[in-house]
Parts: structure tokens; sequence; C-alpha cells
């Protein structure tokens, strides 16, 4: 299920999911799925292989598996609104600024929920969830080279070679997603390069809130954009080998209970708890886990230099 529809539909939710959702294009993408109590044991997607020859009157060799379960557990993201209630004694119109308060509110909250599916660490803050830099591992973090790569402009043959190392790169990243990435994301000085040396690649649509929507080889790039305090979400200093100054791309497939998805119990609650003290208070709790339920429904390439 997506945000929209998992959450309360009572106006005051719809509000702060639709402001969320306005700055969140990978919250707009993702899929959720309902868990009850604060933590699952859901079953990853199934890994048997096989496809071996056999003689007549004789059996295959043994091929047993065991089935692999994921243990999502809920974390508590989100916060608290007050105005202070003298703002009524002095004349503001209280109901008209906690509304704006709220909708401000809810647009940064879609901006950090953004952050944390790229950069959430439990090993930083065990109130976190893990995102897409801790939960990729494996073949499915790309590194196209021991220091990075440079993407350089211009029609040099080196310029050219790095430009044809990067595509081939980022085209190794959709292709290395079972069924091939669904969206992939990167920030905006990347995708400005991406446009320079590939246009012919990269097409533009808008998206249900107007916000231009660019594609490579028609999959969405939801850029990842900032995070509350204005810092880059996808920053250019990653350290790649000796490369001090590297950036990632990532691509992914949203799946409900399955591929890469969220667990959760209610989406968001929204609470207007009225007079507290001497606040009034909004309240936002949303209660989930990122689960890569597939290995290789999410893929990272690091080490992109930008000069």
């Amino acid at each position: 299920m997506r945000f929209r529809d998992i959450s309360g539909q009572d106006s005051i939710t719809a509000t702060v999911v639709n402001a969320m959702l306005e700055t969140s294009n990978v919250l707009n993408n993702a899929e959720f799925y309902s868990i009850i109590g604060n933590a699952d044991y859901t079953r990853k997607s199934a890994s048997a292989t096989g496809g071996r020859f056999r003689e007549l009157n004789s059996d295959y060799p043994a091929n047993q598996v065991d089935p692999q379960f994921a243990n999502p557990t809920l974390t508590i993201f989100g916060d608290k609104v007050e105005v202070d209630r003298a703002h009524e004694r002095r004349g503001s119109d209280i109901p008209s600024v906690r509304s704006s308060e709220l909708l401000s509110f809810a647009k940064n909250l879609g901006k950090e929920f953004q952050n944390y599916f790229f950069n959430g660490d439990k090993a930083v803050d065990a109130k976190h969830f893990n995102g897409l830099k801790k939960i990729v591992v494996g073949n499915q973090k790309i590194t196209p080279a021991a220091d990075g790569i440079q993407v350089l402009l211009g029609n040099t043959n080196a310029a050219k070679e790095s430009q044809q190392k990067f595509l081939e790169n980022l085209d190794v990243l959709i292709q290395s997603v079972d069924g091939g990435a669904q969206a992939i994301s990167m920030d905006g000085k990347t995708l400005s390069r991406l446009t320079r040396i590939a246009e012919g690649q990269v097409q533009w649509d808008v998206d249900e809130f107007g916000v231009p929507l660019p594609r490579y080889n028609r999959i969405p790039i939801l850029v990842a954009g900032y995070n509350k305090s204005g810092g880059l979400i996808l920053p250019h200093n990653e350290v790649c080998g000796n490369s001090v100054n590297c950036t990632s791309i990532y691509g992914y497939r949203f799946g409900e209970k399955s591929d890469l998805s969220f667990a959760t119990n209610i989406g968001a609650e929204v609470k207007d708890l009225g007079l507290v003290g001497v606040h009034y208070t909004h309240s936002v709790d949303l209660d989930l886990d990122l689960v890569l339920l597939n290995a290789k429904s999410a893929s990272r390439l690091e080490g992109i230099i930008i000069p």
C-alpha cells in the first residue's frame, strides 16, 4: 500500500501526508505493509536455485533450502508542533497560525524522512531505522574503480572515456536490481552532469505536484534533494579509496511486503492535542522500519566524482 492509503483519511492527517509526499519523492513511491505489534517475522524472497540433468532411474542430488526471514522492528518517527497560547492574547488567529506551522513542519518532516531512507543508521542512533547506505551490501554495492571515477565534461578522449564508464556503470546499477530498477536516486549535481553527457537518454515529465521529473531511459530519477537543515542528502564528500569527494547513486524496486518495503502499523498518526500547558499542540507519529526482503531489490553505485 502507498503511504496515503495506509494512513488515516481524516482531514488533518491528509494535510500532513500530502505535505510530506510533496517534499519526499521517495515516500511518494514507497510501498508499505501493515503489521501488528512492534515487530514482525517476515519471509524474504525465495532463494531456491537449480536446473540440472539426471540420468534415467536416478534422482536429482539433494537441493535443500532454508527459508530466510527478516525481523523488522518498528521505530517511531515524528515530532510535536507547539504554538504558545500567548500569541492568542496578542491578537493572532491561532487556528491559522497552527495550520501554517503544521504544514511547514510536515514538509520538513518529508525531507527528513528522505534523508533517513538513504542515511539512517542504527549504529549511530538505535532509534533510527537503517537506510539504503547501511542495508545495501555485497555485490549490490558497485565500486567502478578503487579510487572512484571522474565524470568529465568535454570531447577529449579522456572525457569521452570517463563519460562512457559512468554510463556503463549506471546501466549496471539498474540491471543489478531484480527486474530492473523501478527508480534511481542521485543528487542534483550528478543529474546535471548526466543530462549534459546523455541528453538523448534523459526525458522530462512532471509529477502529481507539478515538480519536474527526469527519467533516464524511461526510469524515474528521484533527486535526493536536501534534508531539513539544508544539507545534501547524497553529498559529494564520501570516501572511496584515496578519493574524498565522491557521491553515490542508488537503484531500487519497491514492493508491498516484497522487494524493498516499509513495515508499519497504521501509517501516519496525527493528533490535535489541544492546549497542553502553555502550548497548543499537534503530534505526528509514524511507526515504521525499512525492510529489504530481496537482497537484489536495491543497489548502490559509489565512487562517482563530479569535478
